[in-house]
């Protein structure tokens, strides 16, 4: 890898996507939306975690609004997540929001903490009582607390990476009915040794379907991916039936879902990055991009539950102009339809569906300039999608994280379809209408703005490619 710092600290700043004005972001922490607002906060502090926070009317335009929840001397506010407390069961007022996070000591051992706001968020107080539940050990983090309706109270997972003498490794769920008081209820195990953190567990209907299931979000640390663990919970147990890896590109971790979501399914969003390489990427004096905001559904597949992933719908809203809108034209190896198109965007939104005919490859470069450019190929030989950033711009070259391939199938009517969005620093693709994503950070030059497509082997059709240029309010 090779780092080029640009001339403007913002060259790679994102338009759509949350970044900090200066400073460390990781992951993000307290998702909750509460009387038209969606709060976030975050991992903030690049040597010590403490609770940063930002609100947002749309998921794509946020104000910050300071720390919130700081470190001290002794102790680091590390992960967890949020709730309403409409009925004031923690006796803290209603509509409290109550936040669950992880003290991480000095000394390496960790224990859950509570803090609370009666303002919406606006200050925020930590419980006199801390912790909630004490621990002598480390790598027992990231509490993330939930309302299980079924007996009116209160769930809680939190994440033992290593198992100890008395505790396997795995997933604890614990029970309380005023959110101070927890008692331990079982471990979902993970029974090829990996290790996970950063968990959240939710319901969520089977489209179409009179059915539903439970989705647990793990973070796996040594591939420093997402899971989707798809399964039944009882209240004290969760057993898993599936388990799909969430994005196939290197940069989504620590994703959580949103507490008291204001419409129907669930909305999720993770830090874009990775640790192999986070603590050595650009630094223009701010670090850090948290994902695009996506809807995820639950969807039965040829009789098996399967997660589809979809950007926020918000994301269409920004869409000011069309840039190009091509349909049925055959494109044959050497041509490009969109040679004589002038992008000019570097925030876009590109709707395509291309039958691939009797190409062997079929290829977008984007970000593009003289010399670079974002590769995105479906292979039709042995179906996958694969990405390139080798080629795309400061820091990536020809090592490990510089390419990534996912398995991809042809629709039913034997086309492929991507949508493709575009800012100052990633790509995120999602395929075949949410089936597969992949999402993975670029850093092109400014004028590293272009758009091509082509085939190989052979001629492709492309259905239809529309793409749109963005920009927030």
């Amino acid at each position: 890898m090779t780092q080029k710092l640009p001339l403007n600290p913002n060259q790679w700043r994102p338009e759509y996507h949350f970044s900090p004005s200066e400073g460390w972001l990781n992951d993000p922490n307290g998702l909750v939306y509460c009387d038209g607002v969606y709060h976030m906060f975050y991992q903030a502090g690049e040597h010590r975690r403490r609770w940063d926070h930002a609100t947002s009317e749309d998921l794509l335009s946020w104000s910050e609004q300071g720390t919130k929840i700081q470190d001290t001397q002794s102790v680091q506010s590390f992960s967890g997540g949020a709730v309403v407390d409409r009925g004031d069961t923690a006796d803290f007022g209603e509509n409290t929001l109550v936040f669950t996070y992880t003290g991480h000591h000095d000394d390496g051992t960790e224990d859950q903490r509570l803090a609370y706001s009666t303002d919406i968020g606006d200050t925020v107080r930590t419980y006199n009582a801390n912790p909630i539940i004490e621990s002598a050990t480390g790598d027992f983090r990231d509490p993330n607390a939930f309302w299980y309706e079924p007996d009116a109270s209160w769930r809680m997972v939190v994440s033992r990476v290593e198992g100890t003498r008395d505790r396997p490794a795995g997933i604890e769920v614990y029970s309380s009915d005023n959110l101070r008081d927890w008692a331990y209820e079982s471990t979902y195990r993970d029974t090829d040794g990996e290790e996970w953190e950063c968990p959240s567990l939710f319901e969520l209907p089977v489209e179409r379907t009179a059915e539903s299931r439970w989705v647990m979000i793990v973070s796996s640390i040594e591939n420093c991916s997402v899971e989707y663990h798809i399964g039944h919970f009882n209240g004290t147990e969760f057993v898993a039936e599936d388990v799909i890896l969430a994005d196939y590109g290197y940069d989504f971790y620590a994703a959580q879902n949103w507490e008291n979501p204001p419409r129907h399914g669930e909305l999720v969003v993770s830090w874009m990055n990775n640790w192999a390489y986070a603590d050595n990427g650009p630094n223009p004096g701010w670090r850090g991009v948290m994902t695009i905001p996506r809807t995820i559904a639950l969807h039965n597949v040829n009789g098996d539950v399967k997660v589809h992933q979809y950007p926020a719908a918000e994301v269409a809203r920004m869409r000011k102009n069309v840039i190009t809108d091509l349909s049925q034209e055959t494109v044959v190896p050497d041509e490009n339809p969109l040679e004589q198109v002038d992008i000019g965007n570097r925030t876009l939104d590109i709707v395509a569906t291309v039958d691939p005919r009797n190409a062997d490859t079929v290829e977008f470069r984007v970000c593009e300039g003289r010399t670079q450019a974002s590769s995105i190929v479906y292979d039709t030989v042995n179906e996958e999608l694969h990405f390139d950033r080798t080629n795309a711009g400061a820091f990536f070259d020809n090592d490990a994280y510089g390419t990534t391939s996912m398995p991809l199938k042809l629709r039913e009517d034997g086309t492929v379809k991507l949508r493709i969005l575009i800012d100052r620093c990633s790509v995120e693709l999602f395929a075949n209408d949410g089936r597969r994503t992949m999402t993975n950070l670029v850093y092109p030059d400014r004028e590293s703005t272009g758009v091509s497509f082509s085939s190989e082997g052979g001629a492709a059709e492309v259905e239809r490619l529309m793409v749109y240029g963005l920009e927030t309010s």
